[in-house]
């Protein structure tokens, strides 16, 4: 079977008032490029028009690939759209967000010199689609392993997001993501991190994140917690020991966030066991770890949850 430079990947559930807007995004994105690129829509028990638009694009767009899956389970909707994958490269685009003209035309450029495993870059968080946003390329710099790691534990650049970034299809085959609702990219970005033989990032941003109003931590419940807590649990896992301090800042997220929630319950004497379990001297001379964080240590050592 013949592969392409690039697959690009929607999960799509309930979209469809958005959907066709992203996909007219990626294929001005795409300019010229746009054969070089093959895009797959998984759609994931939706109960609206969705269906109708992919069926709709997929009449006059012989490069857009469709499935239907009754999952419920984003982490299980990666998987099975990244096995349905054919590129030497993937991207996650949702399916109400927007990318810039032009801007995979000239990204696909860039894989093509440089074959990295990874090329990341920001991804622009708005709260409406802005036409003033213009795609101002710049070229990429190589990351060691450790400033790839760093620059992802202190939310310095880019966070766990899967979408807007660049990923070898060998190397997200190789790794999966987790059976989880939420949190599944907090899981697996850092192990990917790791494994990476070259990381790229560019401050380039050219994806733009629609921000909404209703977010996953103002329905929180104890399903979304467990996933977030294992996805940092998993953090410790494979990262090395020397991150240990940065890691904690994100345990102290989760302790300051959800005390209330995770007061007297066993998912709350985790977090507090593994707060603990760092010696405060050191953490507060730790010349990484922002004031910010010094202070929530010391306010949920006092405060305990």
């Amino acid at each position: 079977m013949k592969t392409l430079p690039l697959s690009i990947l929607i999960a799509a559930h309930n979209c469809g008032d958005s959907l066709a807007d992203t996909l007219e995004s990626i294929l001005a994105s795409l300019g010229a490029a746009a054969d070089q690129a093959e895009i797959i829509v998984v759609n994931d028990a939706s109960t609206d028009a969705t269906q109708t638009v992919i069926d709709s694009y997929a009449e006059r767009l012989p490069q857009l690939r469709s499935s239907r899956t009754e999952y419920r389970n984003v982490g299980k909707v990666r998987n099975h759209a990244v096995q349905l994958a054919r590129g030497d490269y993937i991207l996650m685009v949702d399916g109400d967000d927007t990318l810039l003209p032009g801007a995979l035309e000239h990204r696909l450029e860039t894989l093509r010199q440089t074959s990295p495993d990874i090329l990341l870059s920001k991804i622009i968080e708005v709260r409406q689609t802005p036409s003033t946003v213009e795609w101002q390329p710049t070229e990429p710099e190589t990351l060691t392993t450790h400033s790839a790691v760093e620059r992802f534990l202190i939310h310095r650049d880019y966070q766990a997001h899967f979408i807007g970034q660049f990923f070898s299809r060998e190397l997200l085959q190789q790794h999966a993501f987790p059976d989880f609702i939420c949190y599944e990219d907090t899981w697996l970005f850092p192990q990917l991190l790791i494994k990476s033989k070259k990381t790229l990032f560019t401050s380039a941003g050219f994806y733009l994140y629609r921000k909404h109003a209703q977010s996953l931590s103002s329905a929180i419940d104890e399903h979304k917690i467990a996933c977030l807590i294992a996805a940092t649990q998993h953090m410790d896992e494979v990262l090395p020991e020397r991150y240990e301090h940065l890691i904690t800042c994100h345990w102290l997220d989760i302790a300051n966030r959800y005390h209330n929630e995770l007061r007297g319950t066993t998912q709350g004497n985790q977090v507090k066991a593994r707060i603990a379990r760092v010696g405060i001297g050191k953490f507060l001379l730790n010349g990484k770890i922002r004031l910010s964080y010094k202070r929530k240590m010391l306010a949920v050592r006092k405060r305990g949850l």
